[in-house]
């Protein structure tokens, strides 16, 4: 087999994994279309006397924008006698630390932990915490999110109906959607998160996975699992296959929606979505075979498991596709393989023809964004600039997933970046 035919067959077999990866993007986004018109307002149980007591964690690396989520949370309506705030203060600038300190100082029912330093990233100041959490359950928040007073309340009526359950994830709901279109790039990659996949995990497999924050999380279980892995760069992912993988649920509340901020700027997105394929990628090299290959884990709990991850899949796919249809272009033009190389007759006319072909075949992850948008409300002022936003910004964000998975497959070590946010200017200045 000659060059040209390597490159061919390796361009025709990634386009056929993407078209049929996307046709079940195709499929997946018409069911949550149909089932977002069923949505219904988040339910709240009267008798509090069956309320769990819960510990809110809102870790923080040098982000004033901690303090707006916590203030929200001391103003939750839940039972004060069930309900404990804390702070993990893991800061190295003295600015922010003593921000920290004087809000703990106003607000006396907000308690502070520190440890110094930021060994392990966000799941070790996580786990310094977790000795000091006196309620049944974790309210995990990052500081950029906005929870309204009743938020608490209509989390924990899951866990109340069913004790056995891992615990619950809430929707988000992004708040610099229209900013930019780095925020219009990054909310659409949210929203096919928590308007597509998990919407349809609900009702066709019954499970769920915790996305980092907005996480109700029940602590013996999670104690008994060991705790959050020291060092992930994604560790709800990692907690929920671990979780998934020893019989247990996760409730998705996909009525409950909490506000929440994406990356504002190109750079800080490219790191975002890196940093978050490598975790994912990681997670599932520890935990996924013991999943995948377990013979008590249901069928569906397995797809659930797969179709979260198959994002990354589907990047991978058209990635191939692209550098390898490219090869195959060039190859073909220039006779790489002169008893391969493509006929004068192949005009720009067919490239064109052909490219555009391929993109519709492809183009499922882009029709669930947009879909997306319009369950969220902002769907036909935004579709133009989202399309220009997915074949700009989307283009290059793929080759930095694409550099997250290889890195951690090639078991290599990823840096934590922190992210520019609006709350932490808000604070700064309030």
């Amino acid at each position: 087999m000659g060059f040209h035919s390597i490159i061919k067959t390796i361009f025709e077999t990634a386009l056929m994994g993407a078209f049929i990866l996307s046709l079940g993007y195709f499929l997946v986004t018409a069911f949550a279309l149909a089932l977002s018109r069923l949505r219904n307002k988040p339910e709240i149980i009267a008798d509090e006397s069956l309320y769990p007591s819960v510990t809110v964690q809102i870790p923080t690396y040098n982000e004033l924008a901690a303090l707006n989520c916590a203030e929200r949370c001391l103003g939750f309506d839940y039972p004060a006698d069930k309900l404990q705030v804390m702070i993990g203060d893991d800061s190295n600038d003295p600015e922010v630390s003593a921000k920290i300190d004087e809000f703990i100082a106003a607000h006396p029912d907000c308690e502070l932990s520190r440890r110094g330093e930021n060994i392990g990233f966000k799941p070790g100041n996580l786990n310094v915490m977790l000795p000091k959490a006196k309620g049944d359950y974790l309210l995990i928040l990052d500081s950029d999110f906005l929870p309204k007073r009743d938020f608490l309340k209509r989390l924990v009526v899951p866990v109340i109906k069913n004790p056995e359950l891992a615990g619950a994830q809430a929707a988000w709901r992004i708040i610099n959607v229209h900013n930019n279109h780095s925020t219009l790039m990054g909310t659409g990659i949210v929203n096919i998160i928590h308007s597509v996949i998990l919407p349809f995990l609900k009702s066709a497999t019954n499970q769920c996975v915790f996305c980092g924050s907005g996480e109700l999380v029940k602590k013996s279980l999670l104690i008994e699992q060991g705790g959050w892995t020291m060092g992930a760069l994604t560790e709800d992912v990692d907690y929920s296959l671990r979780v998934i993988t020893s019989g247990k649920r996760i409730a998705y509340v996909g009525d409950l929606r909490v506000r929440c901020e994406v990356p504002y700027t190109p750079g800080d997105l490219f790191k975002q979505q890196m940093r978050w394929a490598y975790g994912v990628m990681r997670a599932f090299m520890a935990h996924g075979k013991k999943l995948f290959l377990s013979r008590t884990i249901q069928k569906r709990t397995k797809f659930a498991a797969f179709l979260f991850a198959s994002g990354y899949v589907m990047i991978t796919l058209l990635l191939l596709t692209m550098i390898f249809g490219l090869l195959n272009l060039v190859s073909g033009f220039f006779g790489v393989d002169p008893a391969e190389a493509q006929s004068s007759s192949y005009t720009v006319g067919h490239f064109i023809y052909d490219t555009v072909v391929n993109l519709l075949l492809t183009c499922g992850m882009i029709v669930s964004s947009i879909s997306a948008g319009f369950i969220n409300g902002f769907g036909f002022r935004s579709i133009g600039r989202l399309i220009v936003a997915s074949f700009t910004i989307g283009v290059i964000c793929m080759f930095f997933v694409g550099r997250g998975l290889i890195t951690a497959s090639l078991g290599l070590p990823m840096k934590w970046f922190m992210m520019k946010k609006a709350g932490n200017d808000t604070a700064r200045s309030s």
